[in-house]
């Protein structure tokens, strides 16, 4: 019950984050309004991108906090007579060492992920997949696993000077099933929640990018009926690079 608890207060919490962030951007930029035909423009039938964070890893399950780097790709396609579907495949690693504790973790999530936009705001399903791990001061697995599950995301686009893209994605997703290499211990992980908060800025006119954002995740895990919450805050540089079809 505590999990469930905190799970949807973490996406309570990033959903009423998202329409204020929305609500300041559109106040502050009526004028956004009137190009939503720019959001059509500034997107790719294919695509792909990389991006190179820096992380800030809170632990709630090594009960400890350091800094270490993550990485991201994705694969995607813009479909439709206004590119209002989307299909994107993501991979996301991190691997975060301890110096306060001698701990370590391990992550890697595969997202696939199919959204409709409907002219700013887009809905979408997410097929997730997770591997975990974390070890202990002597090198001994905490848990070491992997899990799949399902979600939601949702999001808006918002132009800036008609070239640009500032987007606001809202994803949450749960591994119903966890498969522990310990099969003595028992590990679940509940649902993560994802906002992320980035610029897709033109480098060429046609197919190059630069990409500036902030992410933030949480993921509560319970390991051995205790729960305890990670928290992983990123600040990433990325491109990519799109064509049409």
């Amino acid at each position: 019950m505590k999990l469930e608890s905190n799970t949807r207060t973490h996406a309570r919490v990033t959903s009423q984050l998202l329409s204020l962030v929305t609500g300041l951007v559109l106040f502050l930029f009526p004028e956004t309004l009137a190009l939503a035909q720019d959001v059509e423009a500034n997107l790719k039938t294919v695509y792909v991108s990389a991006d190179y964070a820096m992380t800030t890893h809170k632990s709630g399950l090594v009960e400890s906090n350091d800094t270490g780097s993550t990485t991201r790709y994705s694969l995607g396609f813009n479909v439709g007579d206004r590119k209002q579907l989307n299909v994107a495949l993501q991979t996301e690693t991190s691997a975060i060492s301890f110096a306060l504790n001698s701990t370590a973790t391990a992550l890697l999530y595969r997202d696939t992920r199919i959204s409709y936009r409907m002219g700013y705001f887009y809905l979408g399903i997410v097929s997730a997949y997770a591997e975990a791990s974390a070890q202990s001061a002597g090198g001994t697995d905490i848990f070491s696993g992997q899990g799949a599950g399902t979600g939601y995301n949702a999001g808006v686009y918002i132009p800036v000077g008609g070239r640009a893209l500032l987007q606001v994605d809202l994803t949450s997703a749960a591994i119903s099933g966890f498969l522990n290499k310990d099969e003595a211990v028992t590990v679940s992980m509940g649902s993560r929640t994802d906002i992320d908060i980035v610029g897709h800025l033109p480098i060429s006119k046609r197919s190059v990018g630069l990409d500036l954002g902030y992410r933030q995740r949480t993921q509560p895990i319970t390991v051995a009926d205790v729960t305890t919450t990670e928290t992983v805050m990123n600040t990433y540089i990325g491109f990519s690079f799109g064509t049409e079809m």
